[in-house]
């Protein structure tokens, strides 16, 4: 092999690396500002079904997917931070941790997280935590086009 393909190589892969932060960072960031938008743009209709939500005995299945998605995000990170090892990779991949764990913990204790995420819901300020949303939305989506 030539010493030019190496080099191309060598370039492609680190390329490569910092794709999966990049890509893991703006699939938070488009998450959360996607949620955040919506809910603060109609936020009657989207709490109204949200309200529904856990207004249910049983799990909706919405919710379901939604965790499945979460752990094979987290899985990613995990996979890219042991493989492709980044600098601020930890970031993300804490982030999704921490979230997972959440998203298990959902699942396992239905009964008691949807009576207090209906409490959630149903208040006043619930606006608030839409904008914490977006802001932490906005960090990752810096993080992502800035860092990796």
């Amino acid at each position: 092999m030539s010493r030019n393909y190496l080099l191309t190589s060598s370039a492609a892969q680190k390329g490569l690396v910092r794709m999966w932060f990049k890509v893991l960072g703006l699939v938070i960031a488009v998450a959360l500002l996607g949620k955040a938008s919506i809910a603060l743009a109609a936020p009657r209709r989207f709490y109204a079904v949200r309200q529904r939500q856990y207004a249910s005995d049983s799990l909706p299945r919405k919710v379901l997917v939604a965790q499945v998605l979460v752990v094979a995000l987290t899985l990613a990170a995990w996979y890219a931070a042991c493989f492709h090892y980044r600098p601020w990779g930890w970031v993300v991949t804490g982030f999704l941790t921490l979230l997972s764990c959440m998203a298990v913990d959902q699942l396992l204790r239905w009964q008691r997280h949807r009576e207090a995420m209906l409490k959630v819901v149903t208040s006043s300020r619930v606006w608030q935590i839409d904008c914490l949303l977006m802001a932490v939305g906005v960090a990752f989506a810096a993080l992502a086009l800035l860092v990796y």
